[in-house]
């Protein structure tokens, strides 16, 4: 008999299309709700792979996991032999070095950088082909690399490795390396030339005029950005150095912004309200943040990430040293000129810094 029930049950509906969206942006809220908040560096051993040793957080493995969807994070480990060569079509990646002096190679360009500087790999016509060394062999070296992938895919980004690191000694897979139509011929295709000696006669040309002012642009910008040329600055939230702005004018890359922000021993940051889409990196000391009420304790080489929900994130860092200086690496997408600054749920500021309400501001 419950054969024949079986048998006889109807089919369930079919799903029709906007149904099937609205279980859709229900299920990626309740993903973004729940996910992963913090990331232990001691839960994301560093692995070999075939271009190098590194520590990888965040891909797209485990997106459907994290409370910030999207980003590609790792931390390379530099051994005294070079990294893999490796090229990207598309760019948009940003290197932080965390220790030690390297040098980059993208395409025939030698780019140094020591702890404390940031690298970037901008958006380019063709690619970004690159290895990356380490100069004092037998000191530990390594980079924070972030990529944003919503921003990668707009551009068809594809990576192709091209030579591998020495330490790598498994198999080749012939597929994954670059081949020779890699870039496309009508990536070198131009048009004629578009020049202006007053204001635009039409929007298309406005744009057109804006492509000129942005190739002029990136031909004086700024690829490594140092440390050294980067002013402390105290604000609300607490002691900055900014890297990456929307307000700069010399930087290769805008599409994300990126700050360091120390802690003095014993102190806390600001406490802000804002959407969530926010990573920090400890790159130094211990402590906390509180994010929507909850307190996660991070440590070296851990990973916080605010999450990207309904009404904003309400977060605040603090340092649990009473005689260290933590400090995060920051960064976030510049969605600022696109989506606004309130983001769908308000920008403020809720608290200062204790170093804020100190100075004479």
């Amino acid at each position: 008999m419950e054969r024949i029930k079986e048998r006889s049950r109807e089919p369930e509906p079919g799903l029709n299309s906007y149904d099937a969206f609205l279980l859709f942006t229900m299920e990626a809220s309740r993903r973004r709700k729940e996910g992963k908040v913090l990331l232990r560096a001691q839960d994301n051993p560093a692995e070999l792979s075939r271009h190098g040793y590194g520590r990888r957080y965040c891909n797209p493995s485990n997106w459907n996991e994290m409370s910030v969807p999207g980003w590609t994070i790792s931390v390379t480990n530099q051994q005294d032999v070079p990294r893999g060569l490796h090229t990207h079509r598309g760019g948009g990646r940003l290197l932080y070095c965390v220790a030690g002096r390297g040098r980059t190679i993208n395409n025939g360009v030698n780019l140094d950088w020591e702890k404390g500087d940031l690298e970037l790999l901008p958006v380019t016509r063709t690619e970004n082909s690159h290895q990356h060394f380490n100069v004092d062999p037998g000191k530990p070296c390594g980079q924070l690399v972030l990529m944003f992938w919503p921003f990668m895919e707009a551009t068809a980004n594809e990576t192709r490795q091209v030579t591998d690191t020495p330490h790598w000694k498994g198999e080749r897979k012939e597929e994954l390396y670059r081949p020779d139509d890699f870039v496309p011929d009508q990536a070198y295709l131009e048009g004629y030339p578009i020049e202006f000696q007053g204001p635009p006669a039409t929007l298309l040309d406005g744009l057109f005029a804006r492509r000129n002012r942005w190739r002029d642009y990136m031909s004086r910008a700024r690829w490594i950005v140092k440390e050294q040329d980067q002013p402390l600055e105290t604000n609300r939230m607490g002691i900055y150095r900014w890297y990456v702005h929307p307000d700069f004018d010399d930087v290769a890359m805008k599409s994300v912004l990126f700050w360091t922000h120390q802690i003095p021993p014993a102190s806390c940051s600001g406490r802000q309200k804002l959407q969530g889409g926010r990573i920090h990196f400890v790159e130094e000391g211990h402590g906390y943040s509180v994010i929507n009420g909850v307190k996660y304790e991070w440590g070296p080489q851990d990973l916080i990430l605010t999450p990207i929900v309904s009404g904003g994130v309400v977060v605040q860092h603090f340092n649990s040293d009473s005689t260290h200086t933590a400090k995060l690496a920051c960064a976030e997408p510049n969605w600022f000129d696109i989506l606004g600054m309130d983001m769908a749920c308000g920008f403020e500021q809720l608290e200062d810094c204790p170093e804020w309400k100190a100075g004479d501001h």
